[in-house]
């Protein structure tokens, strides 16, 4: 599903209803039906259904385990909101200027590029504490190009693209990138070259956060042409993993489907 339709599906929802959108905002796939109707302060009868309301919207999903089991705490369920929501600011859902129009003269491609946006260092600290998703990655400083490479190669075969966090560890503690922008970015763009076929053009960025330098490898969505290979296999980001494409998927993407 596009943006545009789940930002617009929220505005309806949210229209009017500021407790409802406190109740969204609570919902960060760790804190169940209970701790959320606790932390905003309403039943957990009225709680429970804003969150059926915005299940039903597609704007939040039950949270399941490796197995597909939904995840419960207390004998309540957890949620946890769509990949494309998850980390938008507040103000997508009250500007509608903030969101490209139908009919102006904006592909589809471009409306999906600003979806993922270069992140403030309060929304970093905020993606730390989530965790990686469909679309952000943690790697820590001294991480090899190659495996960096891969995970380029996945994310830019998928809807959204992604973002890799280089200097940030597997359990979202923020430490330093261990050499200079232009040094990492000469490394990471040679790499790429070297190993992805049709060649990526990704982006590097340098944030400070909390007096901690990172950088940030922005990789633009999928263009829906070209089949990126990773040393002549075809990857894909499903989740928080890396996963070569099953023959299936691969047709779907020849065509120009979407996967994920």
């Amino acid at each position: 599903m596009e943006l545009q339709e789940l930002v617009a599906r929220a505005r309806i929802l949210f229209k009017g209803a500021s407790k409802r959108v406190l109740v969204f905002e609570l919902v960060n796939g760790k804190r169940s039906a209970k701790e959320i109707a606790r932390k905003s302060g309403r039943g957990l009868s009225t709680t429970l259904h804003d969150l059926q309301k915005m299940k039903d919207m597609e704007l939040l999903a039950y949270r399941k385990d490796s197995l597909g089991q939904i995840v419960r705490k207390s004998d309540s369920v957890v949620y946890e909101k769509h990949p494309i929501l998850k980390h938008l600011s507040r103000s997508y859902f009250n500007e509608p200027t903030s969101l490209p129009q139908k009919n102006k003269a904006t592909n589809k491609r471009t409306l999906s590029m600003r979806a993922v946006k270069t992140p403030t260092e309060q929304e970093i600290l905020d993606i730390c504490r989530s965790g990686e998703d469909q679309l952000y990655e943690f790697k820590s400083a001294r991480t090899d190009t190659k495996a960096i490479s891969k995970e380029v190669c996945a994310f830019a075969n998928t809807h959204m693209g992604g973002i890799i966090f280089y200097g940030i560890e597997d359990d979202g503690s923020i430490g330093n990138a261990d050499m200079k922008r232009q040094i990492f970015d000469q490394k990471i763009q040679n790499s790429i070259r070297n190993t992805i076929s049709p060649s990526i053009s990704v982006k590097i960025i340098e944030k400070d956060v909390i007096g901690y330098k990172i950088f940030l490898v922005v990789i633009p969505p999928w263009n829906k042409k070209d089949v990126h290979q990773y040393e002549g296999r075809v990857y894909l980001r499903h989740g928080t993993n890396v996963f070569t494409a099953k023959p299936e998927e691969l047709k779907q993407l020849h065509k120009g489907i979407f996967i994920i």
